[in-house]
């Protein structure tokens, strides 16, 4: 979820593949071919893996001389466009990587149930569509949370420093005070992209509830009042925290291009923390030296409160079979997901290749990527909440909310009135 090149133009990168004197197929070939091959179209969103991909399906296709791959990457983000296109050229697209919130709006007819797929017994990350049935096989997992500068905090606390100490909010503030302390005069470098401040950060209160949708369903209809509920406020006291004058690099005008310079600020150590997810290692890592890790944003002063001592980690690209494809196609891309979970080679892709997150229990591969760490760590330990922005359209709460919100940081809207901007725009949702 690189975020920052999701404003690159559409580049497609098709690769027909062939194996064992196959063709490619470039259209809606009659997969139940007398010979028994079968040609499958899979569809890879993430460009920045596209070669990996290219190898992962010929490395698939030598382990399966029937099926004939046709592997299509495009620019990251773009999963939503590239899909259409393929369609409307009149590809039938067997897989198709989206993003999980996809298969309950845009794409909801699309998938087939996966619920009976052997690989759920090995994850607890497979997404449901709009009718509760599995349709979303798990990619990637990514999170979120205040990423830190671990050199910076140590020096700060005098040693060894645990994340999950920091489960209160005056945790928090203190630990801010002892990395002014040390001589850091801003501790955090507060990056204001509509995405961060919007569905990322925004978003976190639904967590609240142990299934997220049961509050999404309450705003829709207009029984759910955010100015009084304890932790969505709770969520804007500690952003308050972040961005004030006081810690923040950018206090004094909170709005702007900060991106990279937020990161070059933490990855050098002139500030510890700032708000993203794994994702942001690409940018902190042109910083040689240094290494990162995950602190929870915490929503109150209750050490016990869970979502005080968790990170936010979810699926974030999955792939969806098309029940459009062939009977024989959609086997074939069983056989592909189920490739990625067991075969050696394919757990290898996943993690060692493509350096995602496995959301798959069985596979012992581990990312280097030290905010993958912190997270796969976190799955492993079981401290994780929900990804809250699989729950909401991502798009509105970027282009919809996320000026409200920001004007919320800039204090020219009030915190009432940006909760009444959130509950109109989900009253008007059906």
């Amino acid at each position: 979820m690189k975020k920052t090149l999701a404003l690159f133009l559409v580049l497609l990168m098709a690769v027909a593949l062939t194996a064992c004197g196959g063709s490619g197929n470039s259209g809606n070939t009659a997969a139940d071919s007398n010979d028994g091959k079968v040609n499958i179209v899979i569809v890879n969103g993430k460009g920045e893996i596209a070669s990996q991909w290219e190898q992962a399906a010929k490395d698939f296709m030598a382990a399966n001389p029937d099926i004939t791959v046709e592997a299509v990457s495009g620019a990251v983000g773009e999963t939503v466009n590239l899909l259409d296109k393929l369609t409307a050229s009149g590809k039938t697209v067997t897989i198709a990587m989206m993003s999980p919130d996809s298969i309950v709006n845009k794409y909801k007819d699309f998938g087939i149930d996966l619920t009976n797929e052997k690989w759920n017994a090995d994850t607890v990350y497979g997404v449901k569509d709009a009718n509760g049935k599995i349709a979303g096989f798990p990619f990637s997992i990514e999170g979120f949370g205040l990423v830190y500068n671990k050199s910076v905090v140590e020096k700060a606390v005098g040693g060894a420093f645990d994340p999950y100490s920091i489960n209160t909010r005056d945790k928090l503030k203190a630990l801010l005070d002892k990395i002014q302390a040390s001589g850091v005069k801003y501790p955090v470098a507060y990056q204001t992209e509509n995405w961060s401040v919007a569905n990322h950060y925004s978003t976190q209160f639904l967590n609240q509830a142990e299934d997220p949708n049961t509050i999404v369903e309450q705003l829709k209809a207009g029984k759910f009042d955010l100015a009084s509920n304890a932790v969505w406020n709770g969520y804007y006291d500690t952003m308050d925290l972040l961005v004030s004058k006081a810690y923040n690099k950018y206090g004094e005008r909170p709005l702007g291009k900060y991106y990279d310079d937020a990161h070059l600020s933490v990855g050098k150590g002139e500030s510890a923390i700032l708000f993203n997810g794994n994702w942001a290692f690409d940018s902190l890592k042109a910083v040689s030296g240094e290494s990162f890790g995950f602190i929870p944003v915490p929503v109150d002063n209750n050490p016990d409160n869970p979502l005080n001592n968790k990170i936010a980690a979810g699926p974030t690209n999955i792939l969806v079979i098309n029940k459009s494809a062939t009977a024989a196609q959609q086997e074939a891309g069983k056989k592909f997901l189920n490739w990625l979970v067991y075969d050696q080679k394919g757990q290898d892709f996943l993690v060692n290749q493509a350096q995602v997150i496995s959301a798959f229990k069985n596979n012992l591969n581990k990312v280097t990527n030290p905010l993958g760490v912190a997270i796969a760590e976190a799955v492993q330990a079981g401290k994780t909440l929900p990804f809250s922005s699989n729950y909401v359209k991502v798009e509105d709460w970027g282009n919809i909310l996320a000026p409200d919100i920001q004007k919320y940081i800039a204090q020219k809207e009030s915190r009432a009135d940006l909760a009444k901007a959130i509950e109109t725009y989900y009253k008007n949702q059906h």
